[in-house]
């Protein structure tokens, strides 16, 4: 005898396991559809060039449309933002890189959490660079240091901005190393390096990759790498740990990153792939044609590192005093 009852209690059973049928099938089938990679910010950037990069290897591999869409806004907040509200499906994928940890991080309450995100891999990357004014009369690090430490607020420190990579590197060092030292922000980038290079402001943290040419030229001294290692184009410049500053490790990367929940089938397909793009040469030259380090963290890699940004700069926002 039919149960009518029983049957309609049943029914949400039904239901979830054929929803949960056809998800992990849809995984299995990954990817059978467009793919759009959001680039958090304006074209003809780094964050664009990158994802133009990534979208025609992942087309190749996966034989189906990958398609970038630029949204522009916030140093990346926006265009994050809208990353982590997609449905996490494989189909919408974004690039991420330091400001996708800062911008959320410096807000008291914002609209997304840097942590509803999954870093796929991480392939390109640079450090960043204490540069100096030709005007500093310090002559080594140690020397600027010293002085630093014990003329309290003698030094300036310029950024490109309230809240982005340069101003929070210089921020990290103020912290490790207890000096004060002034900052000062500017309308971007160009307009800090003038102030720089005029003796405006006595230093400053950027990407060591584009300063190459300046360094070899002596239009700016270079004073330590905030990394682990030396720079390869720059070897005799010594990491800032080499100088007695540990803790000051700020790299510039770029990576592929999916909304939190997506499938680890799709997942792992992901990082399949991505683990043959960046072993190509093509690949790699298109990246150092960008100043960048050719990078090859996989999701587990990626992921470990992701928690690790997002925990040194909450501390040192928080330490800082800086949310806004």
């Amino acid at each position: 005898m039919f149960d009518r009852r029983k049957f309609l209690l049943a029914c949400p059973a039904i239901a979830v396991s054929s929803l949960s049928a056809f998800e992990a099938a849809e995984a299995q089938s990954y990817p059978n559809k467009i793919i759009r990679i959001i680039g958090p910010a304006p074209p003809g950037g780094m964050v664009d060039i990158i994802a133009r990069i990534v979208a025609p290897q992942l087309q190749d591999a996966f034989k189906q449309n990958v398609i970038v869409e630029n949204r522009g806004g916030g140093g990346g907040y926006l265009g994050t933002e809208q990353l982590s509200r997609a449905a996490p499906d494989g189909y919408t994928l974004g690039i991420g890189g330091g400001f996708s940890t800062i911008t959320a991080t410096l807000q008291k309450a914002p609209s997304y959490n840097p942590r509803d995100l999954i870093p796929i891999a991480v392939f390109g990357g640079t450090p960043n660079m204490l540069i100096v004014s030709p005007k500093v009369k310090a002559r080594s690090f140690a020397e600027l240091l010293a002085d630093a430490k014990a003329n309290p607020g003698k030094y300036n420190v310029g950024s490109n901005g309230l809240g982005t990579t340069i101003h929070l590197t210089a921020e990290l060092f103020k912290q490790r190393t207890g000096t004060q030292i002034t900052h000062i922000a500017y309308r971007g980038q160009p307009e800090a390096m003038n102030a720089l290079m005029s003796g405006e402001t006595d230093m400053m943290f950027d990407t060591a990759s584009i300063h190459v040419a300046n360094v070899k030229e002596a239009k700016i001294r270079a004073f330590g790498i905030a990394g682990p290692n030396r720079f390869k184009p720059l070897p005799d410049v010594p990491t800032l740990a080499e100088g007695g500053v540990e803790g000051v490790e700020v790299l510039s990367w770029f990576g592929l990153m999916a909304p939190k929940g997506t499938p680890p089938e799709v997942v792992t397909t992901l990082d399949t792939a991505l683990k043959s793009i960046v072993a190509k040469p093509e690949f790699q030259r298109a990246v150092i044609e960008q100043g960048l380090e050719p990078m090859t963290m996989n999701a587990t890699q990626a992921q470990a590192f992701w928690r690790s940004e997002i925990d040194k700069w909450s501390a040192v926002i928080k330490a800082g005093n800086m949310q806004q």
